[in-house]
C-alpha cells in the first residue's frame, strides 16, 4: 500500500511538473513574441503566437481544473488576441476571468478584454471596467497596455483630449508601447483631420530608434494623408525622415517616400534632390529611386538623345524591377526609332511605347508626327495625328493638329473617332496590328 501510495505521489509530481512547463514554456513563447511585435518583426511575432496557442490550448486540456489553468487560458485568449482572432480572444479572456483567483488577476483581464471591445467597435460595455481596471493596476505593461487600448477608445467616441493623453501615458510607461502608440496617432490624426496631430506621431516615430519597423504602415498611411490633404499634407507628414534615428535602408524608403509626394505636389527639385539621395548605393531603395527618377525624367522629354540619356540612371538598378522593364522599354523605342529610317511605321509603334510603357508624352507626340510628316498619305496618318492629340496638354497646339486632321475628314479613324460608321476600319487595325507585331519581334 505504501509503495503503491508513494508511486501514485511520484506520477501527479511528475504530471503537474510537465503541465507546469507547458504553461511555463508558453509563456516565454509568448514574451519573445511580444518582443518581436514591438521590435516590428510581425511574421516572427504570429509564428510565435501561433505556437503560444498550440502550447497553452494543450496545458489547459491537460488540467483544465488545475492550479495554472487561469495562467494557461489568459495566455490563449492573449496569444489569440495578438493574431486578430478576436471572438476567439475573447471566449477565452471571459474564461480566464472566470478563474481569476485575486482582484489583481481579474483587472489583467479587464485590459485584454477592452482591447478585443475597442477593435470589435464595441466601447460603452468595456470602459467602466478598463477605468477600475487603470486606477488599481500597479506600474507595468498591462497599465500601459490598459492606457493605449483607453487611448484608442476615447479618440474613437470623440473624446481627443483623454485620448491622445493616453497615447502618451502608455509610451511614458511601457517604452515599447512607444511605437504603436505614435503610429496610430498619425492613423487617427489622419482620420480625423487633425494634421497637426498627425505629424506629431510621424516626430514620435522619427525619434525611435526602432521606429523604422513602422516604415511599411507610415508609407500606406502616407498614401491616405495625400487623398486628405494633397500632395503638401503628406509632404508635412513625412518632412522629418531626414533627422530620423532610423536604419539607412528604413530612412532610405521613407525619404523616396517623400520624394515621390515632393514630385506629386510639384516640387520637382525638391524631389528629384530627396530621389538622388535615396538613389545612393545599391539594393532594392536605390533602384526604386532610380527608376522613379528615370520616370520624372522621361516624363518631360521630347527627343530621342534626351532618352537615351536617361539609361545611366537605370544601369546601376540593373536586375531590380522595375527598373528592368523601364530600361528594356526604353531601349525598344530607341530601336524603333532607329528602324524608323527605314520604315517610318516604327516612328509609330515607338511612339505607342513612349506613350504607354515610359510615360513620356512628349516624345511619344513628336514620334506620331514622326510617322505622319513621313507617310501623310498613309492609310495611318490620321491614327498618327489623334494620337499625338491625345498626348498634347498645350490648348494652343492641339488646335493647331486639330487643323492638320481637317484633311483627313473621310479617314476611317476621323470617322470613327466623330462615332459616325467607319467602313474599313476593322481592316486597318488588323493590318497595323500585325505590322507593329513583325516589327517589335526584330
Amino acid at each position: 500500500m505504501i509503495a503503491r501510495g508513494a508511486a501514485a505521489g511520484a506520477a501527479l509530481l511528475l504530471c503537474g511538473c510537465v503541465y507546469y512547463n507547458a504553461v511555463y514554456n508558453a509563456e516565454n513563447v509568448f514574451e519573445r513574441s511580444e518582443a518581436y511585435r514591438a521590435a516590428g518583426q510581425d511574421s516572427l511575432a504570429l509564428l510565435g503566437y501561433g505556437e503560444v496557442v498550440d502550447k497553452a490550448a494543450h496545458a489547459f486540456r491537460m488540467e483544465p481544473e488545475g492550479p495554472w489553468a487561469s495562467d494557461a487560458i489568459f495566455l490563449l485568449g492573449r496569444a489569440q488576441l495578438r493574431r486578430g482572432d478576436l471572438r476567439a480572444a475573447r471566449a477565452a479572456l471571459d474564461d480566464a476571468l472566470s478563474l481569476a483567483a485575486t482582484r489583481g488577476d481579474s483587472l489583467s483581464v479587464f485590459v485584454y478584454l477592452a482591447a478585443v471591445d475597442v477593435q470589435l467597435g464595441e466601447y460603452a460595455a468595456s470602459l467602466p471596467a478598463l477605468n477600475d481596471a487603470l486606477r488599481e493596476l500597479p506600474q507595468g505593461p498591462e497599465l500601459a497596455e490598459g492606457h493605449y487600448w483607453r487611448g484608442r477608445l476615447l479618440l474613437a467616441t470623440g473624446h481627443e483630449d483623454g485620448g491622445w493623453w493616453d497615447l502618451d501615458h502608455s509610451a511614458r510607461i511601457d517604452p515599447t508601447r512607444a511605437l504603436d502608440a505614435a503610429l496610430h496617432r498619425v492613423a487617427t490624426g489622419i482620420l480625423l483631420d487633425r494634421p497637426e496631430r498627425a505629424r506629431e506621431g510621424a516626430r514620435l516615430l522619427y525619434g525611435l530608434s526602432g521606429g523604422g519597423a513602422a516604415t511599411d504602415s507610415l508609407l500606406s498611411l502616407l498614401s491616405l494623408a495625400e487623398s486628405r490633404w494633397g500632395p503638401e499634407g503628406a509632404v508635412g507628414l513625412i518632412g522629418g525622415v531626414e533627422t530620423a534615428a532610423w536604419r539607412p535602408a528604413e530612412r532610405g524608403r521613407l525619404r523616396l517616400g517623400l520624394a515621390r509626394a515632393l514630385y506629386s505636389a510639384g516640387d520637382t527639385s525638391r524631389a528629384y534632390a530627396a530621389a538622388t539621395t535615396a538613389a545612393e548605393g545599391a539594393g532594392a531603395v536605390a533602384a526604386q529611386a532610380r527608376f522613379h527618377l528615370a520616370s520624372w525624367r522621361l516624363a518631360g522629354i521630347g527627343d530621342l538623345a534626351s532618352a537615351r540619356a536617361v539609361v545611366p540612371t537605370l544601369l546601376p538598378a540593373v536586375g531590380q524591377a522595375p527598373a528592368d522593364t523601364l530600361l528594356s522599354d526604353l531601349n525598344g523605342v530607341t530601336a524603333l526609332a532607329d528602324l524608323g529610317l527605314d520604315d517610318p511605321l516604327a516612328w509609330f509603334a515607338a511612339g505607342e511605347l513612349a506613350r504607354d510603357r515610359l510615360g513620356a508624352p512628349i516624345l511619344a507626340r513628336g514620334l506620331f508626327l514622326a510617322y505622319a510628316d513621313a507617310a501623310p498619305e498613309g492609310p495611318w496618318a490620321a491614327k498618327a495625328l489623334l494620337a499625338a492629340i491625345s498626348v498634347t496638354e498645350v490648348a494652343g497646339d492641339r488646335a493647331w493638329l486639330r487643323g492638320r486632321l481637317e484633311r483627313y475628314g473621310g479617314s476611317p479613324y476621323v470617322l470613327a473617332a466623330r462615332g459616325d460608321p467607319a467602313p474599313g476600319f476593322e481592316q486597318l487595325e488588323e493590318e497595323l496590328a500585325e505590322r507593329l507585331a513583325r516589327m517589335r519581334s526584330r
